[in-house]
C-alpha cells in the first residue's frame, strides 16, 4: 500500500496517511487542497531523481515561497516553522508473519525556511524497526542510525562528503550522498573489522542492511511524472518541427505524433489506431492524421481530424479534441515507472466522452504498464464509469480510491473513499454526492 502524508504543508495541518492506488481520484471544492496534494505527490515520486531539485514552483504548480507553503495555523499559533512530506511504499510481499504495513518502507523529508524557497533540513528512511536519518542543519551532514529504539551516530569524514547546503537545495544529491556512505561503510568494514568494537560493528552491519532496503525502495521515488495543466495548449493551424520538450500543456504531443509518422511508420499505425479507437468510442472523432506540407522532416505540418465528413484542421473542430489529445496519447504510451497527475481531464468534454475517459483510465492500469494515475476531477461521469468497470470485473475494487477534500477553519481534511465489488461507494461522506449535484447545477446554470 502506498500512502502520502503532508504535515504543515499548505492547507494541511497535522497530516494523516492518505492511500494512493493505481487510480486515485481527487474530489472536492476549490481551494480545498487538491493542487497542493498533486504538487506534494510530484515531489515525493520524483524525490530521488538525480535531476530533482526541491523547487515547489515548477510548471504546472506554483506554490510560492516558504511563507506561502508552510501551513498557517491561525491566531497565536501563526505559521509553522517547518513542514514535512512523507511517502510510505511496499517493500516486500506480505506474508503470514508480516502484513503489508509491516513490510512498508517510509521516506520522510522535513523542510525549513530558505531564501526564499524551502530548504531540506533532514531526510529519514525507515524500514521495520531500523532507520537512518541525514541531518543537514549543520555545516556538514550528520548521519544517525536507529535500531531497537536506540540512536547511534555514524562517524563521517567531513572531507569526503558534500556540504549540507548542497543537499539542502538539491534533493537529487541525497541519493548520491547515501551511496557514498554505503561505499565508505563497506571500505571501513573491510579495513577496520579487527579493530572495531561491538557497537561500531552493529552500526556498520546495520547501515549495510538498511542500505539494501533503501535501494529496493528507490523505484517509487524515481518515477517519470507527467503533470498536466487544467487547460491544455491551444491548437495551431500549422506546426513547425522543433526540439520536443515535454510540457504540462501538451504542446509537445503534435510534434511527437509527426515525428512518429515520419520516422517509424509502423509505430504510427499503432499509435493512430489507439487514438482513433478512443475517438470513436467517445464520439469525439473518427480519424486523425498528420499532413506534411513538404517532403523534408523540417517542413511544417498540420493535424487533421475527421468527425463525420471530410478531414478538418484541428483548430476547426470542437475544442475538447485538442484538450484531451495530449492526455490520451500520454496514457496510451505509459510505462510501469510513470505517474500521471491529471487536472480536470474532462475539460470541454461532453458526458459520453467523459465516461469513455473513465474506461481509458481502467484500461491503462489493467495493461502491462500499470502506471499510477492521480486524477483531479469534477466529473461524476468518469467516476461512475469506473464503478461500472469494477462491477464488470475489468478492474478490481482494490485498484481504485477517491480522496475527498473538505475545508475546515484553518486546515483542509482529506479522507479516502472506496468502492465495493459491485462498483458502489461504501463509505462516502454525507456531502460527497451533494458536491457533484452542486457542480452539475453550476454547469447548467441552476445555482
Amino acid at each position: 500500500m502506498i500512502t502520502l502524508q503532508f504535515d504543515d504543508f499548505r492547507c494541511f495541518g497535522q497530516g494523516v496517511p492518505i492511500e494512493v492506488r493505481p487510480i486515485t481520484f481527487l474530489v472536492g471544492e476549490n481551494s480545498a487542497g487538491k493542487t497542493s496534494f498533486l504538487a506534494g505527490a510530484r515531489f515525493l515520486f520524483e524525490g530521488m531523481s538525480k535531476q530533482s531539485q526541491n523547487s515547489f514552483n515548477r510548471d504546472p504548480y506554483f506554490l510560492g515561497g516558504f511563507e506561502q507553503i508552510a501551513h498557517y495555523r491561525g491566531g497565536r499559533n501563526g505559521r509553522a516553522k517547518k513542514f514535512s512530506l512523507t511517502l510510505t511504499v511496499p517493500q516486500d510481499e506480505p506474508s503470514e508473519e508480516r502484513t503489508a504495513d509491516q513490510n512498508a518502507a517510509t521516506h520522510c523529508y522535513k523542510f525549513v525556511k530558505g531564501f526564499p524557497q524551502p530548504e531540506l533540513e533532514s531526510y529519514k528512511f525507515t524500514y521495520k524497526n531500523e532507520s537512518f536519518e541525514v541531518s543537514l542543519a549543520q555545516v556538514h551532514p550528520k548521519l544517525t542510525f536507529h535500531s531497537g529504539g536506540e540512536a547511534r551516530p555514524v562517524n563521517l569524514r567531513e572531507d569526503r562528503f558534500p556540504p549540507s547546503f548542497l543537499l539542502r537545495n538539491n534533493i537529487g544529491f541525497v541519493t548520491h550522498f547515501i551511496d557514498m556512505i554505503r561505499y565508505e561503510n563497506r571500505n571501513t568494514r573491510a579495513e577496520d573489522k579487527d579493530q572495531a568494537n561491538s557497537s561500531d560493528q552493529l552500526v556498520t552491519d546495520g547501515i549495510t542492511r538498511i542500505y539494501d532496503s533503501f535501494r529496493r525502495s528507490i523505484e517509487y521515488l524515481s518515477q517519470n511524472v507527467f503533470a498536466s495543466a487544467p487547460v491544455r495548449t491551444q491548437p495551431l493551424r500549422t506546426y513547425t518541427p522543433s526540439e520536443i520538450v515535454s510540457s504540462s500543456e501538451g504542446s509537445h504531443v503534435p510534434l511527437e505524433l509527426a515525428r512518429i509518422k515520419l520516422r517509424t511508420p509502423e509505430d504510427w499505425k499503432s499509435v493512430k489506431q489507439n487514438l482513433v479507437d478512443f475517438g470513436n468510442k467517445s464520439g469525439l472523432f473518427s480519424d486523425i492524421d498528420i499532413r506534411q506540407l513538404g517532403k523534408s522532416d523540417i517542413d511544417p505540418f498540420q493535424v487533421l481530424v475527421k468527425i463525420n465528413g471530410p478531414a478538418m484542421n484541428l483548430v476547426d473542430v470542437g475544442y475538447g479534441i485538442s484538450q484531451i489529445l495530449p492526455i490520451v496519447y500520454q496514457m496510451q504510451n505509459a510505462s510501469r515507472f510513470d505517474t500521471f497527475l491529471l487536472q480536470q481531464p474532462e475539460v470541454h468534454l461532453h458526458p459520453r466522452a467523459q465516461a469513455e475517459l473513465g474506461t481509458l483510465l481502467a484500461k491503462t492500469i489493467s495493461g502491462v504498464a500499470k502506471p499510477t494515475l492521480i486524477v483531479e476531477t469534477h466529473s461524476d461521469f468518469i467516476i461512475d464509469r469506473i464503478g461500472v468497470e469494477i462491477a464488470q470485473g475489468r478492474i478490481s475494487k482494490e485498484d481504485v480510491t477517491i480522496i475527498f477534500f473538505e475545508r475546515e477553519q484553518h486546515a483542509s481534511v482529506a479522507r479516502n473513499v472506496y468502492f465495493n465489488e459491485n462498483g458502489e461507494l461504501v463509505n462516502p461522506p454525507d456531502n460527497f454526492r451533494a458536491f457533484f449535484l452542486e457542480e452539475q447545477a453550476k454547469i447548467f446554470g441552476v445555482a
